[in-house]
This record gives structure tokens, sequence and C-alpha cells, in this order.
């Protein structure tokens, strides 16, 4: 027991040490880490830390749903214990919800390890690939997801139970830990993940259940029979599925009115799908791989699963449950590969059109996260083989020519075809050589080093790794031997690992626009009352913009009718489009509140427009014939409800300019009536001549 604690206390402290750089905050997480997911759970502690629960959020893209977004992560049960953190130190930063994120790495890790010691496999091999796996490419590009990193945390849980189920004096404790896993999945909020896992845990399942393979997985333990795993592990997935089913009608919901999510064009789907050149710049050489895919562990553990695989193919691997695994990987891999490259795919077109839950994902590439734990299975037992075996010179000789290929291949791919993706020149290229010229200031070799990253790196560690087999039987110490492959692992990916997605630490904190703000709910009041803006969006912009609401959008999101119109006006950048006239511009900045305007409430004889012109010509007129008062209750209003009083002189409309999304309800003079909606989006409410109270609430249950 002392043993186990000690292992899973290396294992969960491992991904803090290995990316020290950002632990201890010498850089920080670039790209979506902030804008796609930090700054929704900043936008909801400051809410949390006052006593209030928001919903909505009408900051972005003229309103959009809170709880049923799934950036925003709002039911995962370890975002409400982080929560629970911040308000016990006073503060959520972007730094601690950095060491959170890591977290995710902590779970997987230890759920990997519990799972690989289930399928019988020495405990050494499984410490040494979980830490591995850990330190590849593939879990550390996805840290700028946090919400991708906290679904898969759980995945080698479900393998784990999974594998669990086989056993008859294991079957609650099994039910139990697919529960809460799945909860933990479903919730976490990475859509793409959900359809995933049920790929790799189908086909793990029915695996496992094969009964040579389930024979020597257990065979010193009384065994379950199929159908009693089959339920074992699909009822409290079932239950999970249950619970969450309510939250996940509301995210349903709103993605049929949401941009892009509600497409029927399998070109979208296309969109950074994987490739041959993908996975091969996986296993040899990470620039010819777009980082949305690629999953490199180090030259030395390509190179041990290659050799493991030149000995299963020339009839070296005697054990019975290693040949079965090996199988199930190849079937699996290329299953897996028709999915994660769907433009040259032989059946992803036939099951897009027969399965509609594909047709609103795109980034399959991402897809290849799902080899992630079945190669740490490989890597443990390539670990094994070359740990039992004695390496020949024939052996020797055929490790040689497949450095040579290797070497040949990326010296092809490097100076001859030059296929280094523009995914990665124009991400971790220009973040190299960024790095490599603030080095040079200080250290040629280390600019040099940096550099090498871009090329010819990965031929040095294969050429090294060379020298790791031709020594390994005269390495006596198996300690030694261990700690020299983690050594090649963790000196050829450290830099990498942390510097891809990075950016110097406070580069966007300059105007101080992350700090802790008391009184969130008064000052989401006086922004309503302000000016709204027209800037670019990368995600949610309200803390970058000093609390100011954006009217722009973040690609392929926010509410489709609003985003449509949008773009009938501006360009992506916030910029209005060339062909727009000054009145219309003018128009403009009166509908949506933009420079010197700051009315978001009007009144119009009709709705029936198809154009901001017409609409705002009616509201004008009125204005000026009606002389009708429009005021709202500062009080009552808090981004979830408004209410509006308005005394006119003809029957008429009061729109409120914020998007509507299911569970929007209006009551007029204390009584529920039905919203209508200005070009297909804003909240509308039909009144009568008098005095209207006008009540709009966000009631989404």
């Amino acid at each position: 027991m002392k043993n186990n604690l000690s292992i899973i206390f290396i294992l969960v402290i491992a991904p803090y040490l290995y990316l020290f750089p950002h632990t201890f905050q010498f850089i920080e997480m670039g790209n979506d880490f902030e804008l796609l997911y930090y700054s929704y759970k900043k936008y909801i502690f400051e809410f949390v830390k006052i006593g209030e629960l928001p919903l909505w959020s009408p900051s972005e893209a003229l309103g959009y749903t809170l709880i049923f977004n799934p950036f925003a992560q709002y039911f995962y049960l370890p975002s409400w214990l982080l929560y629970s953190l911040g308000l016990l130190i006073g503060d959520l930063s972007k730094h601690t919800y950095f060491l959170y994120t890591i977290f995710g790495l902590s779970i997987y890790n230890v759920g990997q390890y519990f799972w690989l010691r289930k399928l019988n496999i020495d405990k050494k091999y499984c410490l040494l690939a979980t830490i591995i796996t850990c330190f590849g490419l593939k879990l550390t590009e996805i840290l700028r997801f946090p919400n991708a990193v906290h679904t898969f945390a759980w995945f080698p849980w479900i393998l784990y139970s999974i594998t669990l189920s086989l056993q008859n004096s294991k079957t609650i404790k099994s039910s139990i830990i697919i529960l809460i896993s799945t909860l933990m999945v479903l919730t976490a909020g990475y859509p793409y993940y959900i359809l995933y896992g049920f790929i790799l845990f189908s086909f793990y399942f029915f695996f496992v259940n094969i009964p040579k393979v389930k024979i020597q997985i257990g065979h010193n333990f009384v065994k379950n029979s199929f159908h009693k795993s089959f339920f074992t592990c699909l009822l409290p997935a079932l239950i999970a599925f249950l619970i969450v089913l309510p939250w996940f009608s509301g995210i349903s919901d709103v993605m049929e009115i949401t941009r892009d999510r509600n497409l029927n064009d399998i070109k979208f789907s296309y969109i950074l799908g994987s490739s041959f050149l993908d996975q091969v710049g996986s296993w040899i050489l990470p620039p010819i791989s777009i980082a949305e895919g690629h999953y490199y562990f180090g030259a030395i553990i390509s190179m041990l699963i290659m050799y493991y695989f030149y000995c299963f193919f020339t009839g070296k691997i005697n054990n019975s449950i290693e040949k079965y695994f090996l199988i199930f990987f190849l079937v699996f891999f290329i299953f897996h590969f028709q999915i994660a490259a769907p433009e040259s795919s032989i059946i992803f077109n036939f099951l897009w059109s027969k399965l509609e839950i594909i047709q609103s994902f795109r980034a399959y590439s991402r897809m290849n996260v799902l080899l992630v734990p079945l190669m740490s299975v490989l890597i443990c037992y390539s670990i094994k083989n070359l740990d039992e075996n004695i390496i020949n010179k024939k052996d020797l000789f055929v490790v040689l020519l497949i450095t040579l290929v290797v070497i040949s291949l990326q010296f092809y791919f490097i100076e001859i075809s030059q296929s280094k993706t523009g995914y990665w020149t124009y991400w971790q290229e220009n973040r190299l050589d960024i790095a490599a010229y603030f080095a040079s200031q200080k250290l040629q070799l280390a600019s040099i080093i940096l550099k090498s990253y871009n090329n010819y790196i990965y031929s040095i560690f294969f050429l090294l790794s060379l020298s790791v087999f031709a020594v390994s039987n005269q390495i006596k110490k198996k300690v030694t031997f261990y700690s020299l492959i983690l050594v090649f692992v963790i000196v050829e990916l450290f830099i990498l690992a942390n510097i891809q997605w990075a950016i110097p630490k406070g580069y966007y904190d300059e105007n101080g626009y992350n700090k802790l703000n008391l009184e969130p709910l008064n000052t989401l009041k006086n922004s309503f009352t302000k000016k709204r803006v027209s800037t670019e969006v990368k995600g949610n912009t309200y803390f970058r913009n000093q609390r100011q609401f954006n009217i722009n959008y973040f690609d392929n999101f926010g509410i489709d009718a609003h985003t449509k119109l949008y773009d009938k006006y501006f360009k992506r950048s916030g910029d209005f489009r060339k062909d727009i006239n000054d009145e219309t511009k003018e128009y403009i900045k009166m509908f949506w509140s933009l420079e010197k305007y700051d009315e978001k409430i009007f009144f119009s004889s009709s709705l029936n427009y198809n154009n901001i012109n017409n609409f705002m010509r009616d509201v004008l007129e009125n204005k000026k014939i009606n002389n009708h008062v429009i005021t709202y209750d500062k009080k009552i209003y808090d981004g979830d409800q408004i209410l509006i009083k308005v005394d006119t002189k003809k029957d008429g409309f009061i729109t409120f300019v914020d998007n509507w999304s299911p569970g929007w309800e209006l009551y007029v003079n204390n009584k529920k009536q039905k919203i209508d909606k200005l070009f297909n989006t804003y909240k509308s409410a039909k009144i009568k001549a008098g005095k209207n109270i006008i009540f709009f609430k966000y009631a989404p249950w």
C-alpha cells in the first residue's frame, strides 16, 4: 500500500515537474487557453464570490447562454472544487487555472497506471510508460484546451473499469468507477472527446471480452459472462447519461441556433483532418504533422515500438496477450485512421451520410488522442521486450537499418519535399524562432538547439537511440536502463512540450484586465449602460475589452441569425465592410449601440424588416411622433433578466437588442407572453398602447 501511494504521488507530481516553466510561471499558456476557457471560469467565479450564479452571458456576440455553453464547463464537479479553492485563497488567477488544467494530466496518469496494472503488466513498465505518455507531445499539446484535458483525463479510468468488469468480484467497483468517470467525461465540456470515447470504449470492450483475451487477462479470478460484463459497463454509463440529459438537451437546443453547428456540409467535417503524412510525422518528424494530431513520444520510443513490431512479425513475440493486443491495435489504428483522415477515407463519407451526430464535428485529426492510451501498452511491451531479450548482431543490424530508413525519410521531408505543415510553420516554427532569437542574446548554443526542433533534432535522437540498443545488453542495472530511456524522452521533448502554444508571462496582462473585480454585478450593470464595441474576437473578450460588451462573435460560434446579420455589415476584424455607406453606418451604430450611442431597447411599429436601416427609420419616426419614454430597472438587471417600462400612445413592439435562445421567458404586465424576434434573433415584446411593464427572464430549467 505504501509503495502504491508513492507511485501515485510520483504520477500526480510528474507533469508539474516536467512543465516547471509553466508551473513556476516563467512562461504561460497561450492560444485558446485564456479567451475560450479561462474567461468563462473567471466570469463565473467573480459572481460566485458574491453569491450569484450567472446563467446568461450578455457581453459576447449580443448574448449567448452560459449554462449551456460547453466552454463554461458549468456542471463539471472539479470546476466547482476549483471555485472553492479560489474562494479559499481569495482569487482565481490564470495561473491557478493552469495548475488545475495540469491536474487533469495527474488524473490521467493515475488512471492509466491502474489500467495497465490490470492488464497484468509489471509495475515498473506501467510507471515508466505512464510518465512517457504524459510527457509526449499529444497530452502536452492539449493543455491549451483545459476542457479537453479534463475530458480525456477520465478515459483510462473507464478502460480500467471495463477491464475490472471481467472480474466477478469487482462488478460493483467497476460500475461505480464507470458512473463517476462517465459523468466527468460528459460534463467536462469537450464534445469531440465524448464521440471519440464511445468509439474507443466500444472497441476495447469487445476486445477484452474475446474469450482467449479474457482468459489471458483474468486467469486468476472468476470471470463474468459477456452479458454481465456488458451490463456492468452499460447500466452505469446510461445512468450517468440520464443524469446529464437535461443539460445535454439544453445544449442541443442551443446548438440548433448556433453558427455552423447545424450544418449539412461534409466539407466542414474535412477541416483539420489528419493525413498519412500526419501519421508518419507523429512517429518520426513532428514538423510534418499538424499539432492538432501529432502524438510523438520521442525517437527512442518510436524506435522501441518499431523494433517490437519487427519482433512480432518475425515470430519472436511468444506472449499470447501481447499478440492479441498488437492485432487489436493494428485493427483499431486502421479504423481510427479512416475517421481521423476523413477526406481520404474509404468509409467516412458513408458513415457521415448515415450518422447525423458526426456531421457537426470537424478537426478529426484530434481523434489521434485515442492512440495515446493504447500506445502506452505498446510502450510497456516494447521496453519489456528489450529488457528481457538479448540483442544479437542480426537485431542490431535491423535496428541500424530502421534508423537509416528513418533518417533518410527525415532528410527527404526536410530538404527535398519540404513537407512542414502550414500549421507547424505558422505556429510552432515562429514560436521556436522567437525563442531562439532571445536565447541567442545570452547563449548561441541554446539558439541553435531551439532552431533544430524545426528540422534535425529528431535525427540526432534517432542516432543516439541506436546507441542505447547497442549497449542495452551491457547495462546490468535495469534501473539505469529505464532511467536512460526516460532521460532521452525528457531531453528530446522537454523544450517542445513546454514551448508549444506558450507565450511570455503577462503577455496580455499589461492593462491589468485580469485583476479580480470585487463588484462584478455592478460592473456588468454599468457596462450595459455604456456603448458596445466591435473588435476582433477569438473567444470571450469581455475582460480584454475592459468589460465592454462586444457585438462580434468568434469563428463558428454565436447565435446564427445574429452572426449572419453581423457579417452583412462587418468584416471578421470588427471593421465595417467597404461597401457600407455613411447613412447605413450611422443606423448600425445606433442599433448596436456603438461609438457615441448607448441605447439597447427600442420601440417600433413593426418587426417586419429585412435590414437595420428600415427598422431604425421606424424607431426614429416613432420616437419623434410618439414621444414615448423607455426606462429599465437597473437594480433588477443582472444579465439574466431585465425589467422594462414604457408608456406609448400606440400599439407596437419593444425590442431588447440581445439574442433570444431557448429558455428566455417574457411577461408583459405580469402575464406570460410569447417572445417575438426581430431579425429572427433579438428579443421583442408585442405591447398595447398605454403603460406597460415588460419583463424578460432567462429561466433555462
